[in-house]
């Protein structure tokens, strides 16, 4: 059976067994089956062989364990993109995995840095997956102690990271990237111009599979409904003497 039919066919075994909102995007960049448990109200996504998914998950645990301010920072950022309606890729806004991308970008680009760029280390972590070799410093005890110099709170880094991206992020020629702890030029990676479907309007390297743009869903429309809820929030948290309601 092929991935789709496989994901069809769980689609109707989910909707059999009273589960909501079951849909099977069997045409999406990556196939999965949405679905919604109406007892928790917990949303979850099932995709089939996604190895590089798993490989792209312990990157991101292994950078959280180096400092918690990232795995709070992201926790935030992501509960504020959902109440805020910008957390789907379907709708050409950026999934969960962008925005933890967008915060680990942002706390590698502080004064100190905050984080350090695994992949630009030694490696000590080496997998091949379909051709792509994903390979990074894992031994991150070693790293604990990085960003102990910069001893800004969660609550200025939030505030910093609303602001990078309202009012200081060149969305026309930048791209950021995870994997080599700096911007680098859109003319770099020939993402200048729309391919398909691909618009680079808000460019994120994927670490990995780095001919993949995760902002490339994102289209006229949805970029500027980004960029006024970047602002929005970057002038709550500014002004606002109790801002987390209306954040």
């Amino acid at each position: 059976m092929s991935k789709s039919e496989i994901l069809l066919k769980l689609a109707d075994l989910l909707q059999a067994d009273k589960l909501e909102n079951v849909q099977a995007l069997t045409h999406a960049r990556v196939p999965i089956v949405k679905m919604m448990d109406p007892v928790t109200g917990i949303a979850c996504d099932i995709c089939i062989n996604n190895l590089l998914a798993v490989v792209n998950t312990k990157l991101l645990r292994d950078y959280a364990q180096i400092d918690e301010r990232l795995r709070q920072l992201a926790f935030i950022v992501k509960h504020w993109a959902k109440s805020r309606g910008v957390n789907e890729t379907y709708k050409g806004t950026l999934s969960s995995y962008a925005y933890v991308l967008m915060c680990i970008h942002f706390l590698q680009q502080r004064t100190p840095a905050i984080l350090p760029c695994l992949q630009e280390l030694e490696a000590t972590c080496v997998v091949t997956i379909d051709g792509t070799t994903c390979a990074y410093f894992d031994q991150v005890d070693r790293l604990r102690n990085f960003g102990v110099q910069n001893n800004e709170s969660v609550a200025r880094l939030l505030w910093g990271f609303f602001q990078y991206w309202a009012y200081y992020h060149d969305y026309a020629n930048d791209v950021i990237s995870v994997r080599t702890g700096r911007l680098i030029s859109k003319q770099m990676k020939d993402w200048t111009r729309r391919i398909g479907n691909d618009r680079h309007l808000i460019c994120i390297e994927d670490p990995f599979e780095t001919s993949h743009d995760l902002g490339r869903v994102v289209d006229k429309y949805s970029i500027r409904i980004l960029r006024e809820e970047f602002e929005r929030a970057a002038d709550i948290l500014q002004y606002d003497p109790n801002p987390s309601d209306s954040l």
